[in-house]
């Protein structure tokens, strides 16, 4: 294949060759098998098939959220629902906001980033807090409190 034949916006969606993917199946396949080489580029690996995927923002986006609360409703864990339609838990030392104030953190063991949709985000501000003495946000989860890293803008 082309350099670059394969590309993912910053919504998520696939494309190949300038056409938008939307056969759900080949979505997922392509999602499911998106890895690194040994240089670190993004790829796609099916088989023997190796294609590099130009990313235009990050490429997982996190569509909705699932939270674990106690019945005290402290927040003990938050669980991401990636556009591959995959579940994982969020590592809260990963989360950090980007530009926009949109929200970013690791997923796939750490190997990827993701990005948050709207309402992904708009379900996790009621449990941001804002410490204003200190200028800075945080996420209580599970009686830790991790600090939100502010990216510089670009």
């Amino acid at each position: 294949m082309n350099e670059f034949s394969i590309w993912i916006d910053k919504e998520g969606r696939w494309f190949f060759q300038g056409e938008e993917i939307t056969h759900r199946k080949t979505y997922l396949l392509y999602n499911r098998n998106l890895t690194r080489d040994q240089f670190g580029r993004i790829i796609v690996r099916i088989g023997r098939e190796i294609c590099p995927v130009e990313v235009e923002d990050a490429p997982f986006v996190v569509k909705t959220l699932e939270f674990v609360t106690s019945k005290q409703g402290r927040l003990e864990s938050v669980w991401l629902i990636l556009n591959d339609e995959s579940r994982e838990q969020l590592i809260p030392e990963t989360l950090r906001i980007g530009a926009d104030h949109i929200p970013y953190c690791l997923v796939r063991n750490g190997m990827f980033e993701a990005r948050f949709s709207r309402g992904a985000y708009q379900l996790l501000v009621p449990f941001i807090q804002h410490d204003e003495k200190r200028s800075r946000f945080s996420l209580i989860i599970d009686g830790k409190e991790y600090n939100l890293t502010m990216l510089p803008s670009s």
